[in-house]
């Protein structure tokens, strides 16, 4: 789920910290949604490099099977931690990797 407030901020908080970004969607709806498109846009005039993929099914073990693909990730970042199990959340901190809620103003600045 995204929303201008929260791309913004997590534009910000990328360049900010890394010169990359992969974008990992769960279950996307199948006609391209026009935020997605404004963010890679951003993204590009940043000079911020991304990879967008997509997976289908629970949101925990589609993260957990890119995590395991993808070893230079450091942190997570989520407009809904809600959607993942506790046992995924604990996977996930345990292989090192911090969890930013996108929703919680302070962290998204």
């Amino acid at each position: 789920m995204l929303d201008r407030e929260l791309l913004a901020g997590m534009l910000r908080r990328c360049v900010h910290l890394c010169p990359r970004l992969d974008i990992l969607l769960v279950n996307p709806p199948r006609e391209p949604t026009t935020m997605l498109a404004m963010l890679l846009l951003r993204l590009e005039h940043s000079g911020i490099d991304y990879r967008v993929s997509s997976g289908h099914g629970d949101m925990g073990e589609e993260i957990l099977r890119y995590l395991g693909r993808y070893r230079g990730i450091s942190a997570l970042a989520m407009t809904d931690i809600a959607q993942l199990n506790e046992e995924a959340k604990g996977l996930i901190t345990l292989k090192g990797h911090q969890i930013i809620n996108l929703a919680t103003p302070e962290q998204a600045a």
